[in-house]
Formats: structure tokens, sequence, C-alpha cells
């Protein structure tokens, strides 16, 4: 049972690792072994790493964004993930004209790269999030702005936001992700260990922990599941559906796409 109950908070958890590794840290490596499915990294060295440990890894990358909206949308942003050795881009930003999200999401998936979409606050202009959960977004991340009318808890901690209106209003049925959880205002607020474990009951389906977090943050977000789930605070069948969905965005990010190419430099240009 509490072998079971391990194994589903790890595939629950997105470690970061940030700069260039040759090998990841040891604490990650135990956790990809036990069921993590991935990691968000910064560089195609941590990235290569990360394969060699799990070659179907969700490996997560934060992209350019600016740039990617500027130069070429979802095609541009799913060459420079790929050459990165990624396949989830987790700063996927809302777009502020009618049908941009649907586009870019479609562009960007179309050679294998999952969106993660975000971030969500349940309040403000809903219209991307549902373009993107109609145009089949793999992920959307809820964040950390407090969610007016639910004791101004964060969007991520919030069952209002997620469950509610995500899930309820949008619709929406594939990964939601955390924000990361080393924002001063959460760890102040609940502590990492809390906010993990609020963010499951709440509706989130993927913990991102921040660079920070070792193998401490990691132990202790277990124990604290275990002591939600023994008082019931914490279905374990809430952490079973969230562990199937993450399961099925990594075999989908792990299915070959088109080849994602730079697009061409304008007529002129040089």
């Amino acid at each position: 049972m509490l072998r079971r109950l391990t194994a589903l908070v790890d595939s629950c958890l997105l470690p970061t690792v940030r700069g260039r590794h040759e090998r990841l840290p040891e604490w990650v490596m135990r956790s990809l072994e036990n069921g993590t499915p991935g990691a968000a990294v910064d560089t195609r060295e941590t990235a290569d790493a990360l394969r060699a440990a799990l070659p179907d890894a969700l490996t997560g990358h934060p992209g350019d964004p600016a740039r990617h909206e500027a130069e070429g949308g979802g095609n541009a942003a799913a060459a420079d993930l790929v050459a990165a050795g990624a396949n989830l881009h987790l700063a996927v930003r809302p777009g502020r004209r009618a049908d941009q999200t649907r586009v870019f999401v479609t562009d960007l998936q179309m050679h294998g790269v999952a969106a993660a979409l975000g971030p969500f606050t349940a309040g403000g202009s809903l219209r991307p999030f549902a373009e993107g959960a109609a145009a089949g977004v793999r992920g959307i991340t809820a964040g950390h702005t407090p969610v007016p009318g639910d004791e101004d808890l964060p969007a991520m901690l919030s069952a209002r936001a997620v469950t509610g209106v995500l899930r309820g209003e949008l619709g929406y049925g594939g990964v939601v992700l955390s924000d990361t959880l080393d924002a001063p205002s959460i760890v102040d607020g609940w502590g990492v260990p809390g906010a993990a474990v609020l963010a499951w009951i709440a509706g989130v389906d993927l913990v991102r922990l921040g660079p920070s977090s070792g193998a401490g943050v990691r132990d202790a977000i277990h124990a604290a599941a275990a002591r939600a789930v023994a008082d019931g605070d914490l279905p374990q069948r809430r952490l079973e559906e969230a562990a199937e969905r993450v399961a099925r965005l990594r075999r989908w990010a792990s299915e070959p796409r088109m080849p994602a190419q730079e697009p061409a430099p304008a007529a002129g240009a040089g």
C-alpha cells in the first residue's frame, strides 16, 4: 500500500533541473526510477542526460514565448524545443487575438511538442483557454494568482478554479499542471509539501517543483501526501486519476511526429 502511494506521488511530480548537467542529480535519478515522468530543463545537455536515464521522458522547457510570438508562432517554437531535446513547452501564453491560441497550439503539437498553456487564473478572459481546450491542448498550467471569492487561494490550489471552471465550465480533460511551488507566496503561505497536497486535492495532476527543491523537499511531499491520504483529505483515487492523465501525456509526447523546421527567412532578408 505504502509503496503504491509512493509511486503515485512520484508519478505526479515534475522536478526542475537548471543548467548543464551530463548526469542528473541523484535524487532526480531515484525519482525517475520510482515513476517520475521526467523533468523541466533549460539546456540540451540536461535534456540528453534525462533521455539517457529515461528514453521516453517528459522533457519540459520554458522556450522563448516572446520571440516565438513575434517570429513564427507554434512552428518556430516546435523547432526550437525539438532542437533543445524537449517535448513539452512549459510557457505557452494565452493569445491576445481571437483564434491565436488555437493556431499556436495546433502548430506546436503537430510536431509532437505538447503545449502547457497558462497561467490559468479563472479570472479575466477565458476565451484563450476555451480555444486551447477545443484545439486539444495537452496541458494547462494553473498559476499563482489568487482566485477572487475563493479565500484568495492561488488558482493552482483552488478547486473552484481547477475543478469548477477549468474542468467544469470549459470541459478540459487534459493534464493540469501547477506553476512551480517555489514562489514566495506559496512557500510562505503553505510550504511546498502542503501546497503540493492542496494542488492535488484541487484537481492538479502534475505538480512542478522549482529549481531550489531537492531530496528533502521530495521526502517532505511524500510524508505530507501520506498523512493527507490517511486522514481522508486526499483520496488515493485522485492521485491515480492524476497519474493516468500524466501517463497519457507522456505516451503522446513520445510518439513520432513530422519534423519541425525553422520558418524560411523572408525574401530579401539578410
